[in-house]
C-alpha cells in the first residue's frame, strides 16, 4: 500500500526547479513514509531521465502523457439515454460554478460503471448534438468549426487524465491544480481516500499568464494583453477550462496548503474554503550554507539565478545591467538557470545583450552549484513576472547576500517579514515594480553603494531565514499532518 502518491505536473523527478527541490527534500526527509509519484507529462519521451536521485521509499512511480491520445475502445457498455444526459447536466451545472454531479459524472469513465471512453466521446452523435446546443447557448457569434476543434482540443487531455490508472493510496497529494489537481479529485472519489492540494504558485494565475501571450491559440484578430476581459473567446475557454479544474480541486481537497498570504487570499476568492487553508513556507537546510565560506572578488559580481523563460523576465535584468554599468563599471553579471526550456527566448536574450554590447559582462553559466557562486556573489536580483516563494531568495540572504526582487508572490514578505515579529529584524532586501530596468538598476546601485544600508540587510537575512525558513522545521508539520491522516 502506498501511504501518499504525490501527482506532479512537469515537475519532479524529470524536471529540476523550486517545486521540484520541495517535493525531493519532503520525499527524502520522510524515510518512513512509502511515496508513489503519478508523474504527468505532455507527451511521452523516452530520453527523459530524473534530474534527482530518487529515494528508496519512492515505491511505485508511473507516467500519465496528456497528448498521447488513448481513442480505442475500452468502456464496459454503451451509454443510455440517461447517461447523456448525466453529461449535459454537468456540463450545465458549471457554466453556473456547481460542481456537485462531479462524482456521478466521473463514475461514467472509470469503474463498473463504465460507459465513455474517448472513442465514444469523440464519435458519438449525441455528443456532438450537445456541442450544438451549447455552442449556440454560450457563442453565438462563433463559427461551430472553431468551436469545435477547441473543444477538441482542451478535452483531449482532459480525457487522458479521466481514463488513466490510478494506484490506491492512503493519502493523494497535489503540488498544483490543473490536471493534477482533477487527478487527485478523481482518486479521492475512487477511492475515498484523503486529498491533499498544495500550491506553491496559483495554479491559474500563471496559465493566465501564459495563454494571455500565446500565439497557438485561434483567434481573429491579434489583442494585446491587457487584462483578462480583452481576451478573444477561445483564449478565455481555455482560462475557463484551468479555473474549473481549480474550483474542483479546492472543493475536493481534505486540506489545502500554500506559501503565503497572498496566495491564500487568491485562493479564497477563487472558491478555496478558508478553514482548509494553511500557510506552510518553504524551507531550506541551514547547515548546508552556513557551512560556505564566503569571498570578496575586486569587481562587483551580481546574478540572475532562474531558468531562461518568459516568465522570469530575464530581458529586464539584462536591460538594468546595462544601466548599472554606465555607473559603476567593472561589474560581471551572471545569469544562472538551464537556457533549453525556451530556445527562442534564450536567443532573444542573447540578441538584446549583442544589442546593449554587453556580451563581455553577462554571462550564461547554464545549471551550475549554486553554493559555489554563493560564496563570492555580491547581490541577486529576481526579475520575475510571476513567482511563487523563491529558494534563491532564502539561499541568498542565508549567506548574507542582499536581494532586489519584482513585487511578485511571497518576495516581499520574504524581504521585509511577515509578521510584526519577523519585520521587527529589518529589510534584507529591495523590492522594485515588474518590467521596470531603470527602478530594478536603481536598487542594485544603492545595494552596492551604500554599505551600510547593504550590512543591514546582509544581517537581517541572515537572521530571518534562521528563525522563519529552516527546512527541518516546516517539513516535520507535513510528516504530523500526514501521520493523522493515515
Amino acid at each position: 500500500m502506498i501511504d501518499v502518491c504525490m501527482l506532479l505536473e512537469g515537475t519532479y523527478p524529470f524536471v529540476s526547479g523550486g517545486v521540484s527541490t520541495w517535493v525531493h527534500q519532503l520525499i527524502t526527509a520522510m524515510k518512513d513514509i512509502r511515496f508513489g509519484i503519478l508523474y504527468i507529462a505532455p507527451q511521452s519521451d523516452p530520453t527523459r531521465t530524473p534530474k534527482y536521485d530518487i529515494p528508496n521509499n519512492v515505491i511505485f512511480l508511473d507516467e500519465i502523457y496528456l497528448h498521447n491520445y488513448d481513442l480505442d475502445r475500452s468502456a464496459r457498455r454503451s451509454p443510455r439515454t440517461r447517461d447523456f444526459e448525466i453529461v449535459k447536466n454537468f456540463y450545465e451545472k458549471i457554466l453556473k460554478e456547481e460542481y456537485d454531479t462531479f462524482k456521478q459524472f466521473v463514475s461514467l469513465f472509470r469503474g463498473p460503471k463504465k460507459c465513455f471512453d474517448a472513442h465514444t466521446v469523440f464519435s458519438s452523435k449525441k455528443i456532438w448534438e450537445q456541442l450544438v446546443y451549447f455552442c449556440e447557448k454560450i457563442s453565438e457569434d462563433t463559427s461551430f468549426l472553431d468551436y469545435f476543434w477547441t473543444w477538441r482540443g482542451t478535452h483531449l487531455p482532459l480525457m487522458q487524465i479521466l481514463q488513466s490508472k490510478i494506484p490506491e493510496a492512503k493519502i493523494y497529494h497535489a503540488v498544483s491544480t490543473g490536471y493534477a489537481g482533477l487527478l487527485g479529485c478523481i482518486a479521492k472519489t475512487e477511492y475515498e481516500s484523503k486529498f491533499f492540494l498544495t500550491e506553491h504558485g496559483i495554479y491559474t494565475h500563471e496559465r493566465v499568464l501564459e495563454i494571455s501571450q500565446a500565439n497557438w491559440i485561434y483567434e481573429k484578430e491579434k489583442i494585446h494583453f491587457r487584462a483578462e476581459r480583452d481576451l478573444s473567446f477561445f483564449k478565455l475557454w481555455w482560462i475557463t477550462i484551468f479555473k474549473v479544474m481549480s474550483h474542483l480541486a479546492y472543493r475536493h481537497a481534505d486540506r489545502i496548503f500554500t506559501l503565503y498570504e497572498g496566495n491564500k487570499i487568491k485562493q479564497i476568492l477563487e472558491g478555496a474554503r478558508e478553514d482548509k487553508i494553511a500557510i506552510i513556507p518553504n524551507g531550506i537546510d541551514i547547515k548546508r550554507y552556513t557551512a560556505l565560506t564566503r569571498e570578496k572578488k575586486e569587481t562587483v559580481q551580481i546574478a540572475l539565478i532562474g531558468r531562461v523563460v518568459n516568465i522570469k523576465d530575464v530581458k529586464t535584468f539584462i536591460r538594468a545591467a546595462k544601466i548599472f554599468k554606465e555607473q559603476i563599471p567593472g561589474a560581471v553579471f551572471y545569469i544562472m538557470g538551464p537556457t533549453e526550456e525556451e530556445e527562442d527566448y534564450y536567443d532573444e536574450c542573447r540578441q538584446l545583450i549583442d544589442s546593449l554590447q554587453m556580451a563581455e559582462d553577462i554571462i550564461f553559466t547554464g545549471m551550475v552549484n549554486i553554493n559555489e557562486y554563493l560564496k563570492f556573489l555580491d547581490l541577486i536580483v529576481l526579475t520575475s513576472l510571476s513567482e511563487a516563494q523563491p529558494y534563491v531568495i532564502l539561499e541568498a540572504n542565508v549567506v548574507g547576500i542582499p536581494v532586489v526582487a519584482t513585487n511578485v508572490g511571497a518576495c516581499q514578505e520574504m524581504l521585509e517579514g511577515r509578521t510584526a515579529e519577523d519585520q521587527s529584524l529589518g529589510k534584507s532586501g529591495l523590492i522594485v515594480p515588474v518590467s521596470k530596468p531603470e527602478e530594478t538598476a536603481a536598487a542594485m546601485i544603492k545595494l552596492i553603494q551604500d554599505k551600510a544600508t547593504y550590512n543591514s540587510f546582509s544581517k537581517s537575512g541572515i537572521q530571518r531565514v534562521k528563525a522563519y525558513y529552516d527546512q527541518e522545521d516546516l517539513l516535520s508539520r507535513y510528516l504530523n499532518i500526514y501521520e493523522q491522516n493515515m
